[in-house]
């Protein structure tokens, strides 16, 4: 199996060189494809990344993987979409993902991810659970395992009312993304929503029990731009009215005692199905709900 990971930069500097390592000790029976794409940074990016590429080029560097590939593309672009969609189009693994240049990826990450998919034919989209880190790479969240409807991710429930669908979890075959049509360049914010709705279109998205990666909260990253997020998302006053029903019970859910929650989504919402996967408790990869909240004690 052969992971491609993307990371867009611009002036990244600070922190690059955390998300280059934290991909490259990555070990298991796999390969690893890495691609950065940069804006033609300013700053020191491109030295700090040119200093890997020759590392690999030229060196006998001790790996734990079965290879490792870096490519490098400076060039300028339109957005961080475009720079991920310049990466995608130069990849050619079984496995894709990005991972910003903020972002981290936990050691140990890639081997579950490459058994699971190994293991669950059926798992096309896969997402692990999601830490937070401070400036200091001080961990500050650990995140939670969340299991995600179907249907509500086309009709992009997930972000608007519900919780994010995290990009730095997510994992999922080559094929997916032609069928899917590609990053879609022209946004600058919300590319990852839009493009979780069109898989949404083809798969269900599991959920993997087991943390794979660090999101990095900084002053003035794009995802604090909240409202150039939703002005991004067309219809987004149009999901929230037709989901008031949905956002209103998950804020009430932690009141409500464990055995009667799946009673509660029932009869509110019907009888949905879920995905979770983990290899550790060895559960079928599809819940319906009622199985759901009687495995809330172990996610």
């Amino acid at each position: 199996m052969k992971f491609s990971i993307v990371t867009p930069s611009y002036n990244s500097s600070r922190f690059i060189r955390e998300t280059i390592e934290s991909v490259i000790t990555q070990y298991g029976d796999f390969d690893i494809e890495y691609i950065i794409v940069d804006n033609c940074s300013t700053d020191d990016t491109k030295s700090i990344v040119n200093e890997y590429v020759e590392m690999f080029r030229t060196e006998d560097v001790s790996i734990k993987c079965n290879s490792i590939t870096i490519q490098f593309i400076s060039e300028k672009d339109s957005g961080m979409y475009d720079a991920i969609k310049k990466g995608f189009i130069e990849s050619s693994g079984d496995i894709y993902a990005w991972v910003n240049s903020d972002d981290i990826y936990l050691p140990g990450a890639f081997e579950i991810i490459q058994k699971t998919f190994a293991k669950y034919q059926q798992v096309i989209w896969l997402k692990g659970i999601t830490a937070y880190l401070d400036e200091k790479s001080k961990r500050t969240f650990d995140g939670k395992c969340h299991l995600y409807h179907q249907d509500w991710i086309v009709n992009g429930v997930y972000g608007p009312v519900l919780q994010f669908i995290q990009q730095d979890s997510v994992f999922w075959r080559a094929e997916l993304l032609d069928s899917a049509g590609g990053v879609k360049a022209s946004y600058s914010v919300a590319g990852d929503f839009a493009l979780w709705r069109q898989f949404a279109r083809y798969t269900p998205l599991f959920s993997l029990n087991h943390h794979v990666s660090c999101f990095r909260r900084v002053a003035g990253q794009k995802s604090e731009n909240s409202r150039g997020y939703w002005q991004e998302i067309q219809d987004y006053n149009s999901i929230k009215q037709k989901n008031k029903l949905v956002r209103r019970y998950f804020s009430l859910e932690s009141r409500i005692p464990c055995y009667l929650r799946a009673l509660c989504f029932r009869l509110l919402f019907g009888r949905q199905r879920y995905h979770l996967v983990s290899l550790k408790d060895n559960l079928d990869p599809c819940l319906w709900v009622g199985e759901y909240y009687n495995l809330q004690r172990k996610i």
